[in-house]
């Protein structure tokens, strides 16, 4: 069976997934037979980087596409004016009335529907973890690239940080859903309902072996005299662009070096330095603390 990385191609997606999703549903449809319905949300115009828009217009599948920004919607229901596409204007969050399960919920769209993508910045994790209701065949999922494989780390439950979430995280979140890694692009995890995964892959790959060496992460350590290095010379945020690594620095040039060497001098300064760069919460429990000393 060949490696769905040799299917990858872009019609409208980013980084292969139309080629990947169509193969994928492909070898499902060998031994399932497909309901031909997807879903995705921040849709956008239904075109822009999308996993299902080659799904809807070549393959004639229905669709609920979810798009919080009104503007965006407008654009959406231009490009799909069809009844068979449901569009709908809101932003999906991991709980409440906006939770997708809620959502879907009110559209005809079958629980163990075909293809669900999800991509949006951030609460992407929160998001599948808290689908209850609906079983899609097969997910397509974002993590974030610049986390080595071996990390797991999940963003905080909270919809206004955009940090997003390692791929061994969403890999082991998956397998506690029901779900299994059989594919991965840049920035997408490609995961399959266990009860389907001996149709699409022989042998379940490894993260190491659909992300080798990890999308080439950056590494931070520290040396002996209290310098923050790395294995590059700037710091690449991939979405912001490159600094130099001296921006990372805690500790001023003067005061990186090892401690054993510190004059009282140099032991003064790092005391400020430690004061100065502590967080203000803990400043202000300080300061109180003090001022109970003093008048007590």
């Amino acid at each position: 069976m060949n490696a769905l990385e040799n299917f990858r191609f872009n019609k409208f997606s980013q980084n292969g997934e139309d080629g990947v999703i169509k193969e994928i549903l492909k070898r499902i449809s060998l031994s399932t037979q497909l309901n031909n319905w997807c879903c995705e949300f921040g849709a956008w115009d239904g075109l822009h980087f999308s996993n299902t828009a080659r799904l809807i217009l070549e393959e004639d599948f229905r669709a609920v596409l979810i798009e919080g920004d009104e503007s965006r919607l407008k654009d959406l229901n231009l490009n799909f004016p069809e009844d068979t596409i449901i569009k709908i204007c809101s932003f999906v969050t991991a709980t409440g009335e906006t939770s997708l399960d809620n959502i879907l919920n009110n559209t005809e769209i079958p629980v163990d529907f075909d293809f669900l993508s999800i991509d949006i910045d951030g609460m992407d994790y929160w998001i599948f973890k808290n689908l209850k209701r609906y079983k899609p065949k097969l997910i397509c999922i974002e993590y974030n690239p610049s986390i080595p494989n071996d990390v797991i780390f999940f963003q905080e439950f909270n919809p206004k940080i955009k940090h997003g979430s390692s791929p061994r995280a969403i890999a082991n979140l998956g397998q506690l859903m029901g779900y299994s890694l059989v594919s991965a692009t840049t920035c997408n995890l490609l995961l399959v309902r266990n009860d389907l995964v001996s149709t699409v892959v022989e042998s379940l790959p490894t993260l190491n072996d659909l992300i080798p060496n990890g999308n080439d992460p950056q590494y931070f350590f520290y040396g002996y005299d209290g310098s923050i290095l790395s294995n590059r010379s700037t710091v690449d945020l991939p979405w912001h662009g490159s600094f130099p690594i001296d921006s990372l620095q805690i500790l001023p040039k003067y005061l990186r070096r090892f401690s054993g060497d510190y004059t009282k001098f140099h032991k003064v300064c790092f005391q400020f330095v430690l004061y100065f760069k502590m967080d203000r919460n803990l400043k202000k429990l300080i300061n109180g603390l003090r001022g109970i000393f003093k008048y007590s």
